[in-house]
């Protein structure tokens, strides 16, 4: 790069308008703004045309640069169409786009736009003198980053890989179109600055193939699409094992200081279904220990024991060499070869699930459940008129209509019934007392869930209002609020762990599946439609290039103009 403070653009202003272009602009819009009179003419920019202006873009200092992996997958249907004899399997093309993931944890720690926060070591708060009611918020205050620590030479810095994944559809009006996406940040970054989309703390690291596989058989066709998803998320992931065979990496970090670290993967942040491929088990059964799935409806001591990485993979491998085991059908693994965490230092994959507040406790335990059930014992319409009957108050949403016509509902939605739901099932006179208990519980729960910082006196208190439901749930089966005869669901069962979970990595709020959905906007529907729609994943990346480029230059000279204004100030 080259020219004045602003890079290659001649002043500010026309930086100011290069940056607008790029961010708000397609390139046709583009093209046709630099040829109106107006501009061509009077503000004469440098950039004459869109390829002037993308080239100018392309100039600017870029981010961890994209790889394309290119993959023939042969199914097991014969090509009879290009071999009559039958021997030629018919075969699909794919591509897996990614980065370096140790490139993108050097560009997040090193990023002086977020030193403020950043931590490099574990640390332990308390509430009291004593040590007895420990504050835990943070993934630095937690045991995760403590118990990984102590494995680690003396002076090794950790950061903390976060990563999440979600299949989603780029467009609702055309086609299948689809991405995948997989989004990289560090738990060294705090959290409420993870949170912020214009802070950029989190790196699109990988678009994973989504194939149709029509060259396999249906019987075949499931197993050829996990076992292709760890093949890729290996490949992504790969230099995370090479960079701990040697023994970590000299970064220069957010302060200035250069330090020794080891990118470790730590927490992985998705859905259910996307947990299960993850843990290489099927979809009825727990991701984290190895519960019945008979007895997932049951409070402890029934949830089963944790799933261990070296038992999984002892009987993936004798899966692989051809032999039957009893435990391989009963923990419910599928056969993959390869799980891409397989020689992740220091990763156990079974405790790396996140609690995910928005899809299993305000859209799934309460929303699709507890409500649901209160709805069948007290009907519909008593539930509302109690909506709708509901008076007014500053902060509270008032449901004028009701809440069982609507068919689509926000997180934030389900968080404003949370508030009311249990005062308007209390009102009600005909409401049994359990249930009403039973309520209480659930929202006790989630309230506690949500805490953006949990102490040891809270996540007791979390345990207690589980406790409190299971041991009044039976009345949604005794007054027929749920048809069958057990609670074998899976969200429900997902509470037992959300205790363990925030003590290894701290609060959930710093995990929710809300940022990856979010995160789809910018990196997959918005480059999306960029694109022309064909092979677009490629020009999807060729894009978020470009955006990125902007953006970091953008922070460059905001970061500089604070450290200019801060040189000019007398010294002491």
């Amino acid at each position: 790069m080259s020219g004045g403070s602003v890079g290659p653009f001649r002043n500010e202003d026309e930086w100011g308008l290069a940056r607008w272009l790029v961010k708000n602009a397609g390139h046709t819009q583009i093209e046709s703004f630099l040829k109106l009179p107006i501009i061509n003419q009077k503000v004469d920019p440098s950039f004459g045309n869109k390829k002037h202006l993308l080239s100018m873009v392309d100039s600017l200092p870029a981010g961890v640069a994209w790889k394309c992996h290119d993959m023939i997958i042969k199914g097991d249907i014969p090509d009879l169409d290009k071999d009559p004899s039958g021997k030629t399997m018919r075969s699909e093309h794919l591509e897996l786009w990614y980065r370096d993931p140790v490139e993108c944890v050097r560009e997040l720690i090193g990023n002086p736009m977020l030193r403020e926060g950043m931590r490099y070591a574990p640390e332990r708060v308390y509430e009291d003198k004593e040590g007895k009611n420990q504050i835990i918020d943070e993934m630095w205050t937690a045991s995760w980053w403590w118990d990984v620590q102590r494995q680690l030479p003396i002076g090794a810095t950790i950061a903390a890989i976060i990563l999440s994944s979600d299949k989603t559809l780029l467009s609702n009006f055309r086609g299948d179109n689809s991405a995948w996406p997989v989004y990289l940040t560090i738990g060294n970054i705090p959290k409420e600055i993870r949170r912020k989309i214009s802070a950029h703390a989190s790196i699109l690291v990988g678009y994973l193939p989504i194939p149709k596989f029509d060259c396999f058989s249906d019987k075949t066709r499931s197993l050829a699409k996990y076992r292709l998803f760890h093949f890729c998320m290996e490949k992504i992931l790969n230099a995370l094992i090479k960079a701990a065979a040697a023994d970590g990496i000299d970064m220069t970090c957010a302060d200035g200081w250069i330090r020794k670290i080891w990118p470790i993967l730590a927490a992985y942040v998705a859905d259910y279904p996307e947990q299960c491929l993850i843990a290489c088990c099927k979809e009825n059964r727990c991701p984290f220990c190895l519960v019945d799935p008979k007895a997932r409806g049951e409070h402890q001591p029934a949830t089963g024991e944790p799933r261990s990485k070296k038992d999984t993979l002892f009987f993936l491998d004798r899966k692989t060499a051809g032999e039957n085991d009893t435990a391989f059908t009963t923990w419910g693994l599928r056969d993959v070869p390869s799980p891409f965490w397989r020689n992740l230092p220091f990763t156990n994959i079974f405790t790396a699930f996140t609690p995910d507040l928005l899809h299993q406790l305000h859209k799934g335990v309460f929303k699709d459940h507890l409500v649901k059930w209160c709805m069948e014992i007290l009907s519909d319409e008593v539930i509302d008129d109690l909506f709708r009957s509901a008076p007014s108050h500053h902060g509270l949403r008032h449901f004028k209509n009701g809440i069982s016509h609507v068919s689509q509902w926000t997180g934030t939605e389900h968080k404003e019934m949370e508030r009311v739901f249990l005062g308007l099932i209390a009102s009600h006179p005909k409401t049994d007392r359990r249930v009403i208990e039973a309520v209480r519980a659930v929202i006790d729960f989630i309230f506690y869930a949500s805490l953006q910082q949990q102490t040891t006196k809270s996540l007791f208190a979390l345990r207690h209002s589980l406790e409190t439901f299971h041991r009044l749930k039976d009345v949604f089966l005794e007054l027929g609020g749920r048809s069958g005869d057990h609670f074998n669901i899976p969200k429900i069962h997902s509470l037992q762990h959300y205790d363990t979970l925030m003590e290894l990595f701290g609060s959930a709020d710093g995990y929710n599946t809300e940022l990856p959905e979010r995160l789809h906007i910018d990196y997959a529907k918005n480059a999306f439609r960029a694109s022309n729609r064909k092979d677009y994943i490629a020009q999807m990346t060729r894009w978020l290039e470009r955006q990125e480029a902007v953006d970091r230059f953008a922070q460059f000279l905001e970061w500089k103009q604070v450290r200019d204004k801060l040189s000019q100030l007398p010294e002491d």
